[in-house]
């Protein structure tokens, strides 16, 4: 995807195309993100249009030879926080349901709809809790970013971020075994 980056530093694709990669490359994937902080579909698409305008008007800071995907990230996690700054937000619905944004290979409808309810018990679980522990959880495992990268990404220390990780593993841990008990 930083291929399209550097066509457009080199005038090889105008900033409508370039955007328009993005939208096509990297869409799901933010909307997945936004969703996974506001847990409401149409505010998360809200959010995902808002990054890809932001991304339009701000391209040219981004460093040369600086990844796209961390810099999209950082916008679209920047975004969920201003929404939640924004006031108005005072209820949020919890409607959890990523199971039509993963394939599954599961051979047999009964092993399907097993994974299905432990993905969205442990999905439910992740989204309950606190922000500062859920946006490790789902950098780090979600998205596939290394510790540093969600430090980075997150703008908090390395330590911060390891010590969130495993904390937020122990809550999911103590929230799912409490269920089964």
């Amino acid at each position: 995807m930083d291929k399209f980056v550097e066509q457009y530093r080199n005038n090889e694709i105008d900033k409508e195309q370039l955007i328009q990669e993005l939208m096509t490359h990297y869409g799901s994937q933010v909307t997945r993100l936004a969703y996974s902080y506001v847990k409401d579909v149409q505010t998360a698409e809200n959010i995902a249009q808002d990054v890809f305008i932001k991304c339009y008007k701000k391209i040219h800071h981004l460093k040369k030879g600086a990844a796209i995907k961390p810099w999209i990230n950082s916008i679209t996690i920047n975004k969920c926080k201003d929404h939640f700054r924004s006031g108005w937000v005072k209820h949020l619905r919890l409607n959890v349901d990523f199971s039509h944004w993963i394939k599954s290979t599961a051979p047999s409808p009964e092993t399907e709809m097993t994974k299905k309810d432990q993905h969205d018990e442990l999905t439910k679980e992740v989204l309950s809790l606190p922000v500062k522990y859920r946006e490790v959880i789902i950098c780090y495992h979600f998205q596939e970013l290394s510790i540093n990268e969600t430090s980075e990404l997150l703008n908090v220390k390395v330590p911060t971020v390891s010590s969130r990780l495993r904390r937020a593993r122990l809550m999911l841990r103590e929230k799912l075994e409490g269920d089964h008990k």
